[in-house]
């Protein structure tokens, strides 16, 4: 990509994801894999996607301050960093045959990944010109999906040949390069700032004073929710691949490798089919959730591995398109001065809805079966698609693109409600 080979602070940017990514898909699968051992509970993995993703909720609204308030560079480094202590904790909870280790690594691998994740989303726009950032936010989305595909394919393989502390070790050693990548950036991580309000609170009702009047901004905002619900059902997957299939976790790691490859296509699509219309961008953040919700309505119907993550590929193509198109939105409607923290808000409620979405799914399967559990989150998440293209029908209908495209996004919306 010419982006990567003239812009050396995005190049470095760049890296580090992937080297990050690449580390926490090897240890997913191998996590998923020990508690399923340890317990014999079909819903122990879809608390392992629960314990990784409900601690970014509760710590987003203070990440999201503190990326609008303090050094970026220095929080996204002290976050790489500090995740290596629990990194090698999982290696511990192997060693000693403890599933509520490994749940409380996870959890606190998480919890530092708040301080990662939306702060990256926010600085992109300041390390890239104004007219590479679609590229450079469709880059990043591949990222995700790429090593995912990558990672999770790999661990499996690993976890199978090598055993699953060597995947362990190697997630742990990727936040050390992770770190190092973004100590040689030198573009300013933030533009300025502002007068802090006295307190968290604070500064969340000056982010929502922000975002109210702006319904295309609000509509950005709530739509990863709608893939969120759904998401539990991706906790499942290994509980499909060890035993539905018999695959153990090689398996595993072929069912997440199709979801990372669906999440790097999806925002190439997505980019075709929305182009530079603002409209078109509506739409097909509403369309891609419905896709994702009626690929996994067939999910329980299928007795084949290979088929099922054909499936997969289709679903997490939505899901991965409505993440990077609804994030793209939000960068070209909000300023740099509160852009951290609407990154984070739009970052805790998704994950807020995957984590309730996946303790869930481990609920139903327990009590019900895993189909159930499918069919249930699958309906959910097809409600809420159908429902957010209703509510925002006058945006994407609308003649007047509803996005107003200024230098740095210091824009707000022309349809407001």
């Amino acid at each position: 990509m010419d982006l990567i080979r003239r812009n050396a602070d995005f190049r470095r940017l760049f890296l580090g994801s992937i080297v990050s990514f690449l580390g926490d898909w090897f240890a997913l699968v191998a996590v998923a894999g020990l508690v399923k051992e340890l317990t014999g509970r079909e819903g122990a993995t879809a608390w392992v996607f629960a314990a990784e993703v409900l601690p970014i909720f509760f710590l987003s609204p203070v990440a999201g301050v503190l990326a609008d308030r303090m050094d970026r560079k220095r929080l996204m480094i002290a976050s790489a960093v500090l995740r290596v202590v629990p990194a090698l904790g999982l290696v511990a909870a192997s060693q000693l045959g403890q599933a509520w280790l490994a749940y409380v690594c996870v959890a606190s691998i998480s919890a530092l990944a708040a301080f990662y994740e939306p702060i990256a989303s926010a600085v992109l726009p300041n390390v890239v010109e104004e007219e590479d950032l679609s590229l450079a936010m469709t880059a990043f989305g591949s990222v995700w999906g790429t090593m995912l595909f990558v990672g999770a394919a790999l661990g499996g393989a690993a976890a199978a040949a090598f055993g699953r502390e060597a995947s362990f070790l190697i997630n742990a050693a990727t936040f050390v390069v992770t770190a190092a990548l973004l100590l040689r950036i030198r573009r300013p991580f933030n533009l300025g700032t502002v007068a802090a309000p006295a307190s968290v609170l604070s500064h969340v009702t000056e982010v929502w004073d922000f975002v109210r009047p702006r319904k295309v901004t609000r509509a950005f905002m709530v739509t990863k929710s709608g893939v969120g619900v759904g998401n539990g059902i991706v906790g499942l997957l290994p509980v499909l691949a060890i035993d539905r299939y018999g695959a153990g976790d090689a398996g595993v790691g072929i069912l997440l490798a199709g979801r990372g490859l669906g999440a790097l296509v999806g925002p190439y699509i997505g980019r075709r089919l929305y182009g530079d219309d603002g409209r078109r961008l509506v739409f097909w953040c509403g369309a891609s959730i419905v896709a994702y919700a009626v690929a996994y309505l067939f999910l329980p119907l299928v007795t084949g591995l290979w088929v099922a993550a054909a499936l997969i590929v289709f679903a997490h193509a939505g899901g991965g398109n409505q993440w990077i198109s609804s994030t793209y939105g939000l960068q070209l409607t909000t300023p740099d001065a509160v852009r951290g923290r609407v990154m984070s808000l739009d970052f805790g409620l998704a994950t807020l809805a995957m984590g309730l979405s996946a303790i869930l799914a481990g609920v139903i399967a327990e009590v019900a079966g895993l189909d159930v559990a499918i069919w249930t989150l699958a309906v959910f998440a097809f409600l809420y698609g159908s429902g957010w293209l209703t509510w925002t029908r006058d945006l994407w209908r609308a003649e007047v693109d509803p996005v107003v495209r200024t230098p740095r996004g210091d824009a707000a919306a022309s349809v407001e409600s």
